[in-house]
Formats: C-alpha cells, structure tokens, sequence
C-alpha cells in the first residue's frame, strides 16, 4: 500500500478522537464535529488523496449536511452549535466571497495583461537602467518579478519570466554558476512579490477573507495589507539577491543583455495602453478604498467588466482562469466559518488561553508562523493556510482580547510563514516551475531558502515588538 494511504487512514483514525471526545462529554457535538471536519480535510491536503478543490467541496457539503441539517434528521440536531442550526447559504456563501471574486478579478487582470504583452513592455523598459553587469541584471529580473507577482499568480509569474530569461541562459555556458542565481533568483522573487497584496497568493486571500469575516474589515484594507508587507518582502528580496549573488557568483568580465520583441498584431499599442490604464485604475481604486469606501472585492470587478466588454478577454480566455484555485480559496472561508458558527473557534482558543497568556503572545505567534512555515516546506501553502488562519482568530481573541492588532498580526504570520517556505522545489508552484527547468541540484534551492524563511520569522517577530 502506497505511504500517502497509510497516512491518510491515520489520518481517519486521528480524526475519530474529536467526536468520541464528545461521546464522551469532553468537548461539545458541534467542536467534536467540526474538528472531524478539519483533521479529515487536512489528511487529504496533505497526502493528496483527491484534489486540494474536491477537498473543498468536501467541507462546504459536509458542514451544511451536520451544521445545516436541511434533511431535518433527528440525530444531527445535535451538532447544530450554539443556538439554531446555521442555514446553508452561510457555507455556501464562501463560494462568492468579496475575497475569492476578489481574487477572480486579479486572474482577470493577470489573464488581460500577459495577452498584450505587459510583461515584456515591463522587462524592455526597466531592464536597461540595471546596466549589463551580472549582479544587477539579477537584481533587475527579480525586482521585475516581484512587481509582477504582486498583481498575478507567483506561479504565472515564473513561469513567464522563466520563458523571458531562457534566451540568457541559453547563452551561458553550463557550468556557469550565475545560471543557479538565475533560476533559483525567479521563483524566489516570485514568492516573495506573492506576499505584498491580498490578491499576490491563496494564502494572503484567505487570511484577509478571515479578516474581513470575522469583523476585522475596518482595520485591514488592501493598503494597510501593502504598507505592513511590502517592507518585508522589500528587506527579503535584497536578502535573497544577496545571498544568491555570495552562493552562486558570476564569473570576472561577464557581461548581460537583455532585450525582447514585443507583440506586434495590429492594434496591439492601443490594447497595451487600454490594459495598462485599466490596470493602473484598478490598483488605484484598491490602494484609495479607505477614501471611496468600496470594497475591494467590488472594485476586482471593474478590470473584468472592463476587459470582457471591450474584447480583451474572451470566452476561452475565462474558461482557462484558475477556478480550482478560487475554489480551494473558498474552502478555507468555509473552514473558518464552521469553525466559528460551531463554537470550535472559542473551545480551541480557550484550550490554548489555559496554556498561555497576553506575556507569551510574542510566542504563540512564532509557533503560528514557525508551524506555517514548517508545513509549507511540505504541501500546498493554500492548504497550510486554509488550516491556520481559521484557528489563529479565536487564539488571538482570547489572548489579547479587544486587541486588533494583534488578530492581525497573528492572522498575517501564518499567512507569511505558509508563504516563505520555499526551500525545496515542492514547497512552492514557482518553485517546483524553476526545478523543471533543471541546472541546479535541491541542497542549491535550501542553501537560500532556509535563510529566507528564518530572516522572515525574525522580521515578523521584530515587527510585533515595533507596533
């Protein structure tokens, strides 16, 4: 039998303790539920044994069938949690949350601006200014990269600039040590630009749909998200780039140049302009959403009302959006609002709030990020996140109660560290892109990457003893 089963049906057996904890009278119905609930899904995040989206569904169909009840059956009544049983639109409501339309709307962006080309009118106009030395034509990739990744999938985004440098490594010879800069620089830049806004990966989504759900929308916005993560992934990529530039250095006298044709179709220009105001618009309307009052959820809407009127995006272009993506999104909404209509939220946080009180705060969220990052190195960072965020609110909640900031912070560090993990090619879809390429060995990608998710535990515990 194949280890990934074996796991699994440890999983299952793992899974029975909640409820007979309950059978028993240990714990509520509804927690012994709704933790059968959550273990069963991370056993299937984990060993793969279906899609990370079927797994999704899974959970939405399973919490309206025990929470919901609609069938009306009389030996579900019990798990109907705190109160009435919650009604099945509130599980299903996660399907069209602001943040997974939220994250619709940053595919339709992404989609709209490599059709025209964005991409490489973005590479001939930046990459000159970092001049032909080695060490800055990285720099220059992977600050490219990073911008790119803010706005788009980290995994489109290496794969793109993978196909944009292959001319360049085409031209190194193999044994060049630059190449592994290179390609190891990519992906990693790729991650890192993912942490910068809500809609740069999964991971960020879910954390800022928890966020926004569980009453914490006045006081994370998509700018707010910006100004504290940007920073950090500002100090992070330079790390990288040095790090990779001491591991991986260029031979003396070589030189780079870097220059690609752009699209040419007729009407090309005008499009290219037409996707860069539409985009410049959007960011615009996400970064001001403090002054409008709009949510950023609606405003994702504008780029694909804009793109799909005017012919930017077609039907095909819409079928090929990444819908498992926004679907396993949606999960881990539907995750942490089971855990929270069930009452699992408040058993969890006040079974830590035993262990724990405001003085060891700084460490429960080392151990959220620490356990983040750990898991990640392994399995999707969706998945790591989907599991994490939901338990990290009620945690805060009960530590430092009426602190915001700290929800925040706790809520973010598991996000961050579900993001930094990228020191084997499993650990991330850029990551994984790059490895498929070949040209370096795997203790090559952990010699930096190990650092990166250190460097990025210590900024995050240093940025909680700031504010």
């Amino acid at each position: 039998m194949k280890l990934k089963y074996i796991g699994f049906i440890f999983s299952i057996l793992v899974a029975c303790i909640p409820p007979l904890f309950s059978f028993y009278g240990y714990v509520p119905s509804s927690v012994g539920a709704m933790f059968f609930i959550f273990l069963i899904a991370a056993g299937l995040w984990i060993f793969e044994i279906i899609p990370g989206h079927a797994t999704s569904i899974l959970i939405i169909f399973s919490e309206i069938i025990i929470f919901s009840n609609p069938g009306k059956w009389e030996f579900l009544k019990q798990y109907a949690g705190p109160g009435k049983p919650t009604p099945p639109a509130v599980f299903l409501a996660s399907l069209a949350d602001s943040a997974v339309v939220l994250f619709l709307g940053s595919f339709a962006l992404a989609k709209s601006c490599v059709k025209v080309g964005v991409d490489r009118w973005l590479a001939n106009r930046v990459l000159p200014y970092f001049g032909t030395s080695p060490k800055y034509v990285l720099l220059g990739l992977m600050c490219i990269t990073a911008t790119i990744s803010l706005w788009m999938s980290n995994t489109a985004t290496a794969s793109l600039m993978i196909a944009l440098v292959f001319p360049l490594l085409m031209v190194l010879d193999k044994d060049e040590k630059f190449r592994k800069a290179v390609l190891i620089g990519i992906p990693f830049a790729a991650n890192l630009g993912g942490i910068g806004t809500p809609i740069g990966s999964p991971p960020n989504v879910i954390a800022f749909a928890n966020l926004k759900n569980q009453g914490y929308g006045d006081f994370i916005s998509f700018g707010t998200w910006m100004l504290i993560a940007v920073p950090l992934l500002i100090i992070l990529l330079f790390a990288a780039w040095f790090w990779l530039l001491r591991a991986f250095p260029a031979t003396e006298g070589l030189t780079l140049s870097l220059r690609y044709e752009t699209i040419s179709e007729e009407g090309s220009e005008k499009k290219l302009r037409f996707v860069l105001f539409g985009f410049l618009a959007t960011v615009l309307l996400w970064l001001t959403e403090s002054f409008h009052g709009i949510p950023a959820g609606v405003i994702a809407l504008f780029p694909l009302l804009l793109f799909t009127s005017f012919g930017i995006l077609e039907s095909n272009d819409l079928r090929s959006l990444e819908w498992d993506v926004l679907i396993l999104v949606a999960g881990g909404i539907a995750l942490g609002t089971g855990i929270e209509k069930s009452g699992a939220g408040i058993w969890f946080g006040e079974l830590i709030g035993k262990q724990a009180g405001p003085g060891e705060s700084l460490w429960v969220l080392g151990i959220f990020f620490s356990i983040g990052l750990f898991l990640s190195t392994f399995l999707s960072n969706t998945a790591t996140a989907n599991l994490l965020v939901p338990l990290a609110l009620p945690v805060a909640a009960l530590l430092l109660p009426g602190n915001e900031s700290y929800a925040i912070q706790l809520v973010l560090g598991s996000a961050l560290g579900a993001s930094l993990a990228m020191s084997l090619p499993v650990s991330t879809p850029p990551n994984a892109v790059a490895y498929a390429v070949g040209g370096f060995e795997i203790k090559d990608m952990a010699k930096v990457g190990v650092r990166i998710g250190l460097l990025g535990l210590v900024l995050v515990l240093l940025g909680f003893l700031s504010f």
